[in-house]
């Protein structure tokens, strides 16, 4: 049985404001806070999809008549806080955890749902990335289940889809799908800043406009990123377009013999609305990408 939150004065859904998760550009996490509020809170988002913010990167709860699918599962020492929300919205145990990429405020309390049973899944690259990664909140249980580029979780008559369009913010970036209530979750492949590609973990900026491209050919219009304010198909289309403005810029740059430490400089970002911080290994990693794209 339901047992739902009801929260007053809430906008509508497009422009809802949370509590910000958004992951730090450079990946990797912020281990067990950085400063961030670490209080979770639970609205419902659509009939049957529940949204929890705080305390890392935003999850969601989709409820079956057979059990619970969730996604991401919050930086670490937060399990028993998280489960707390769950049980709001619904007694049923949860039946899979989806992980969107492998850095720790999505993924922190992975051990937790393998000791309860839980069935984690994720894209193939996840278990590569996580045997190097080092949070520290420590190292994270790698997934039961692992995908290449599509896979489908049916529980209790709910379809879930699952889609990897290449890398982006990492090399294990899953997009989260539910076509019966057009929501789409894009974790950390969007935000409210420049995007950040973990190259270390095996993300690409060069990339990064096709896989929004590729997500934006599925039927929804509703959006979840990793962190910040719930979007519209619009907002994603607009950051879209600006990151396709932004690598077109710089492969021209490239393209026309600009040197790798003159690129920052000379690459124009003021009228996006972003700063783009590049330095040391990761510039050397867009510098390198943006060279073999010509």
């Amino acid at each position: 049985m339901l047992r739902r939150t009801l929260f007053i004065g809430l906008a509508a859904i497009g422009t809802v404001l949370i509590a910000s998760a958004q992951e730090a550009p450079a990946g990797g996490g912020r281990g067990r806070g950085g400063g961030r509020d670490m209080t979770q809170k639970t609205m419902e988002l659509k009939p049957g999809l529940f949204f929890i913010s705080g305390a890392g990167g935003h999850s969601l709860i989709r409820v079956t008549s057979d059990g619970l699918i969730a996604m991401d599962g919050k930086l670490p020492g937060n399990y028993e806080p998280f489960m707390e929300q769950v049980k709001t919205i619904s007694n049923q145990p949860i039946k899979f955890l989806i992980t969107t990429h492998h850095h720790e405020d999505h993924t922190g309390n992975n051990a937790k749902f393998l000791a309860a049973g839980v069935q984690i899944v994720a894209q193939d690259n996840m278990k590569a990335a996580l045997e190097i990664y080092n949070p520290p909140g420590g190292k994270v249980a790698p997934p039961t289940i692992t995908y290449a580029n599509d896979y489908v979780i049916r529980l209790g008559g709910v379809e879930v889809d699952l889609h990897h369009y290449g890398p982006a913010h990492t090399g294990d970036d899953t997009v989260v799908y539910f076509p019966d209530l057009k929501v789409i979750a894009l974790s950390d492949e969007i935000g409210g800043g420049a995007p950040g590609a973990d190259y270390a973990g095996g993300g690409s900026l060069l990339n990064w406009g096709h896989a929004l491209g590729e997500a934006l050919k599925l039927d929804w219009d509703t959006c979840v990123p990793g962190g910040g304010k719930i979007l519209t198909r619009a907002e994603v289309q607009d950051y879209k377009t600006r990151v396709d403005t932004l690598i077109s810029r710089a492969k021209e740059l490239v393209a026309k013999g600009t040197p790798k430490d003159q690129l920052m400089a000379e690459l124009k970002t003021d009228d996006l609305g972003w700063t783009l911080n590049l330095n040391g290994a990761r510039l050397d990693k867009f510098y390198d990408e943006l060279s073999k794209s010509r």
